[in-house]
């Protein structure tokens, strides 16, 4: 197999996000909440992996033509924003309003010249609402908590904060990442089970969000 054909699939299979994205949009204006979550999970799992596939096969070498860079965000923002927000407003009853800030802010959060910082911190929240929008649906919050709670998440978009890259950011790398297996597992169940996930389960998958908002937050204070 050719480097070049090597660099060309792993910017097809970060395209493909854009297919399950489609997919999950026909599902929810058919009412079809969990599957529709399922392929966003998938998007999600690829959204994972392509970076690394793409790095280790050198893409900017082999195919320089194609900014992968730009092909990852634009696939991102439409799986791990745009069509969360759309998925909230069909299932959780989203106003309008607070779905139009989420987009917003999110568009500016991506489009900022360090999104992604040199030392691989995310800057402000990384705008993981397909598991915002997960959580609020588990725990069945009504409208107005899921508003305000998207709200201030947006206004955190646009925050001077630093995030941890999981799979990027070396401090505490293994450690997050050994963390996110048994999470993982968690998510699955929530998906499977949706409204009816055992609630015990829901809150002990908290201590991965918590880890992970504790640990950005001390490595970030380091950095000041």
């Amino acid at each position: 197999m050719s480097d070049t054909f090597k660099a060309l699939f792993a910017h097809i299979l970060t395209a493909s996000g854009v297919l399950l994205a489609l997919w999950a949009l026909i599902l929810i204006v058919e009412g079809e909440a969990q599957y529709s979550l399922i392929l966003l999970g998938i998007a999600a799992v690829i959204d994972t992996v392509d970076g690394t596939l793409a790095r280790r096969v050198d893409v900017n070498k082999h195919l320089p033509e194609i900014d992968g860079a730009l092909l990852d965000n634009i696939v991102d923002y439409l799986v791990w924003v745009f069509l969360p927000v759309v998925w909230a407003t069909y299932f959780l009853d989203l106003y309008f309003l607070a779905g139009a800030a989420v987009l917003i802010c999110s568009l500016f959060g991506f489009s900022h010249t360090e999104a992604k910082t040199d030392a691989n911190f995310f800057r402000g929240f990384p705008s993981l609402w397909n598991l915002v929008i997960l959580y609020l649906y588990v725990l069945g919050a009504g409208p107005l908590f899921t508003t305000l709670l998207m709200l201030i998440l947006a206004v955190l978009v646009l925050a001077p904060f630093t995030f941890v890259y999981p799979s990027r950011t070396v401090q505490w790398r293994r450690l997050t990442l050994l963390l996110s297996v048994p999470y993982s597992f968690m998510l699955i169940v929530m998906l499977i089970y949706m409204d009816k996930t055992p609630l015990w389960i829901t809150i002990l998958s908290f201590y991965y969000p918590v880890y992970y908002v504790v640990v950005s937050w001390i490595l970030s204070a380091r950095k000041t």
